[in-house]
Parts: structure tokens; C-alpha cells; sequence
């Protein structure tokens, strides 16, 4: 009864963190002049992280650096408004400044994912592609210090580039990994395991992210091929979450429906501009992508996507013990460091 009680208040300090952020969110929107890649890191900041950092930790955790992302996911909402202050006040140094508070959450959100790696390997395959999710926070605080420093001044990439590249790490880097994660996770209770094609999914989702942003940099004709890749991962990725609807309550099915149909369209819709740039033909403009793919991926995918993850639970997670994996109904509970 006390770990559902613990559970329970973790929740609702995870509802409590959210529904502060979204308030925050309502009113910045009225008084600040915004731009769409401020609104999206906005929302980054103070709803998907979060929530993302409350679908990591698993039910029942037992390791140190669990409880400690618990920890920084029932105080998530005081590093966010850094962020959200970061993207908002022009002075340079303030804004770095601000970034800075930010990166520093998110390094230490990175650091709990590496010490999870560290102390219990690279099996399973839903975890470890959690702790890469977590992993890529680090990097997302990273870009935004970088953006806000002005680096696009001393690169040959102009700064529309470099706001997207941060836009990039703190959502689908971040995003898909860790849903991939919980839908192992899902798996695993459904079936006791998960199976060589989810693996595969697993190590897909980890490199995706860097392909699309090395594609961004890159350009034609190794945008287009990065981009056919990753799409054919997500749309395998959204099928399967599809095919176990059934399964799920209402209103998770109808988040995840949401999200999967965003998602299909907007990767179709990136897969048609790539597709277009490198053969030189006029199928999508870079305005309609910025929309359907900035826009659609945001909201869509990554907001009712988390959101539908979120209201699922927290799921059990498979532990090593010695040399091998037990599922969460024959692991005990025991401590690791």
C-alpha cells in the first residue's frame, strides 16, 4: 500500500508541475511578443519534460539515479521558467545565463541516464533506449546555451538552422526514445518480453535522431536517405502502437490515435520535402514543412503522444540480476547504487 501511495503522489506532482506550467504558458503567451521555435521550447520546458521525466522513472524504482529524476521531475516547473526566461529577455549574457540554469537541469536529468547505463549495461532494450532519450536532454541544454550565445555567427549554418537544431534535441531526440522505452516497457507486461523486432526498433529509434540532424546539416542527398529511414522507423513504430489500442482506456486510445496520425502525416510530409530538395522538385515548400513537421510534430505527435504515455502509468521495468534479466513480477526489490 505505501508504494501505491508513493506512486500516486508522484503523479501528482507531476499533474501539479504541468498544470503550473500550462498556467504560466496562457499568460506568457499574452504579454510576450513569441516566435513559434520560442513557443515550442516554451512547451518543451514546461510540459514535456516533465511529463517525459515521470514516464522514465518506472513503478517501483530501485535505483539511486531513478529516485533522483524523480526528484528533478517534482521540481521541473522552477527549471523551466529559466528556460522559458531564456527565450524571452534579448540581453545576451542574461539570456546565456538563463540557458545556463537550464542546461544544468538537463545535464543532471542526462548524467541519471548514463549512471542507469553504467550500473545495469546495455540490456534491456526498453531501458537503455530510455536512459539515450535522457541522454539527449544534456544535449538539448547544450544547443540552447549555443543558440542564445549567437553561435550561428561562427558557423557556416544561419540561425533559423541552429533554433531548429535545438528545437530538434529537446523534442523527437528525446521524445521517441522515451515512449519507445514505455512501449517496451508495455510489451514486457503484455508478453513477459520483448522480442528481436522491438531491438531493432529500440537501436533505430537511438540513431534516428542524430541521422535527421546530421541530414539538417549535411543536406541533399544524405538528407533524403537519413530522413527514408527514420520515417520507415516511425511509421513501424506507430503501427504497432495502433495495432494495441485495444488494450488501452479510453482516453489513452484516443491520445495515441492522435498522436500516430500526426506522426504518420508529418514524417510523410518530410519524407515529400527531402525527397523534392534533392531531386530539385517543387512538392513542398520549406514553409509548408516548417508547419506540418514543426507544427504537427509539436502538438500532435509529441504533446498528445507523452500525454497519452503519461496517463497509462508509470509501467514495472525488467532488472539485471547477475548475469541476467527478470521480469518485474520475479525481480525483488532490492537496492542498487
Amino acid at each position: 500500500m505505501a508504494r501505491v501511495e508513493e506512486g500516486q503522489g508522484f503523479a501528482m506532482t507531476a499533474k501539479l508541475n504541468v498544470g503550473l506550467g500550462a498556467v504560466v504558458i496562457v499568460i506568457w503567451l499574452y504579454i510576450a511578443d513569441v516566435d513559434i521555435v520560442s513557443a515550442a521550447l516554451v512547451l518543451s520546458f514546461l510540459i514535456l519534460i516533465p511529463l517525459l521525466l515521470h514516464i522514465a522513472v518506472p513503478k517501483r524504482p530501485n535505483m539511486k539515479a531513478e529516485f533522483i529524476l524523480r526528484w528533478l521531475s517534482q521540481r521541473s516547473f522552477l527549471a523551466g521558467i529559466f528556460g522559458l526566461a531564456s527565450v524571452t529577455f534579448e540581453p545576451l549574457v542574461l539570456s546565456i545565463v538563463l540557458a545556463s540554469i537550464w542546461f544544468l537541469f538537463m545535464l543532471v536529468v542526462a548524467l541519471c541516464g548514463a549512471w542507469r547505463i553504467y550500473r545495469r549495461g546495455l540490456y534491456p532494450a526498453e531501458e537503455t533506449i530510455i536512459d539515450v532519450g535522457l541522454l539527449f536532454t544534456g544535449v538539448g541544454g547544450i544547443w540552447l546555451i549555443l543558440w542564445q550565445a549567437g553561435i550561428d555567427q561562427v558557423l557556416p549554418y544561419d540561425e533559423l538552422t541552429m533554433s531548429l537544431t535545438t528545437v530538434h534535441y529537446h523534442y523527437s531526440a528525446v521524445v521517441i526514445p522515451v515512449l519507445t522505452g514505455a512501449f517496451g516497457r508495455l510489451l514486457v507486461s503484455l508478453r513477459g518480453d520483448t522480442g528481436t523486432a522491438y531491438r531493432f526498433l529500440a537501436i533505430g529509434a537511438a540513431i534516428g535522431s542524430p541521422l535527421i540532424a546530421l541530414g539538417v546539416i549535411q543536406g541533399p542527398p544524405l538528407e533524403l536517405v537519413y530522413v527514408t529511414i527514420y520515417a520507415g522507423l516511425l511509421y513501424w513504430l506507430s503501427i504497432w502502437w495502433l495495432m494495441l489500442l485495444p488494450k488501452m482506456t479510453l482516453r489513452t486510445r484516443a491520445c495515441l490515435l492522435l498522436a500516430c496520425t500526426s506522426l504518420l502525416v508529418s514524417m510523410g510530409v518530410t519524407f515529400l520535402y527531402a525527397f523534392g530538395v534533392t531531386f530539385q522538385v517543387d512538392i513542398i515548400s520549406y514553409s509548408m514543412m516548417f508547419v506540418w513537421h514543426g507544427a504537427v510534430n509539436a502538438i500532435g505527435f509529441s504533446l498528445f503522444g507523452v500525454l497519452g504515455w503519461y496517463m497509462l502509468g508509470s509501467l514495472p521495468k525488467r532488472k539485471r540480476l547477475g548475469s541476467g534479466i527478470v521480469n518485474p513480477k520475479e525481480a525483488g526489490h532490492h537496492e542498487e547504487l
